[in-house]
């Protein structure tokens, strides 16, 4: 009986722990008398993202959509946006700021000339960005449901310029608020149609629909990929193990930012690189390490970076005794 009480004791001492190392200062009504109150001493640490499953709604509407860009980069401009379900299909050419590269123009078939843009040689009617976004999201909004969107490589690639272009607009959290998810369909048909010698949608519809594939038109993009997840992909009953969060992209670049705090104590061999990565995949930059440590002591960062994950049971970053005192160490000595 002793020892279990002695258990439970310790947990709830290292639950108080967690909670005062990542909650900071509780005399929250006295702060503002304090003009000198240092701004660690009432930041609190982030939470660990969500990682439950993202819900489908089974009402939800498969809309799929497909972007031609100036470039590989995701920090290229969109060229073309294009979306269609089995009811609508929407389409807009829209003016980059970069140049077309050559490979992006071979490709897709799209120029600029000084203020003009043609497809094909054809004169292409453009949007700038901000209006022919502004109608990308009005389509979206119709629906009487959230859409799950649909593309292909989208994870690696769309997602990211969607992001970077909707966020340098001001617009992506009025966009995500419209969406279910995200599915990637790269990832679909490895799982459906598994050890292809490629899942390319070219290689994909020649393959499996018997169809030529002219690439890279959005539209034409957009609606082979329809024909391919409903006819070869059984995507309805793939929904749930596929859906990834509208929130996702901002996420990755969140993490981007927060790995980038520890480029100093990888250098150093302090903390390995996949071990910085756990920990800003897991919300932590360096600093909130150091929070940690000021907080609670060594008690602070073990219970901060041991913190059990509620979906899995596994560490926040991990338990190993030698790593946490080996940070512990270097702070210390800072």
């Amino acid at each position: 009986m002793e020892e279990e009480e002695n258990i439970v004791e310790k947990k709830r001492t290292k639950r108080t722990v967690l909670s005062e190392t990542k909650g900071g200062t509780t005399y929250q009504s006295s702060i503002g008398l304090q003009s000198d109150q240092k701004k660690d001493d009432i930041e609190n640490i982030p939470d660990m993202p969500d990682d439950s499953n993202q819900i489908v709604t089974t009402n939800a509407p498969l809309v799929v959509f497909d972007l031609e860009t100036t470039g590989l980069s995701r920090y290229s401009d969109i060229t073309q946006i294009a979306a269609c379900n089995v009811d609508r299909i929407f389409s807009r050419y829209i003016f980059p700021s970069q140049p077309i590269s050559a490979e992006a123009s071979r490709i897709t078939g799209l120029t600029v000339v000084g203020n003009k843009m043609y497809h094909n040689g054809s004169l292409a009617p453009y949007k700038l960005p901000h209006e022919g976004l502004t109608d990308f999201l009005s389509y979206i909004s119709e629906f009487k449901d959230k859409p799950i969107l649909i593309g292909h490589n989208i994870k690696r690639f769309d997602c990211h310029v969607l992001f970077n272009t909707l966020s340098s607009l001001n617009m992506w959290n009025e966009f995500s608020s419209q969406i279910s998810c995200f599915i990637d369909s790269l990832n679909l048909f490895k799982q459906v149609f598994p050890g292809l010698a490629s899942y390319s949608q070219s290689f994909l519809v020649n393959n499996l629909l018997g169809q030529e594939y002219e690439s890279h038109n959005a539209v034409h993009d957009a609606r082979l990929l329809l024909k391919l997840i409903t006819d070869k992909g059984n995507i309805f009953n793939y929904l749930d193990d596929f859906a990834f969060s509208p929130n996702y992209p901002d996420q990755y670049h969140l993490q981007l930012c927060n790995l980038k705090t520890y480029s100093k104590v990888i250098n150093e061999k302090v903390i390995s690189k996949a071990m910085a990565l756990k920990a800003a995949k897991s919300n932590l930059k360096l600093c909130h390490l150091k929070m940690s440590i000021d907080r609670g002591g060594k008690m602070g960062l073990i219970a901060l970076l041991s913190e059990k994950s509620v979906k899995t049971g596994d560490a926040r970053v991990t338990k190993n005794k030698k790593i946490l005192q080996r940070i512990f160490e270097y702070f210390e000595k800072q």
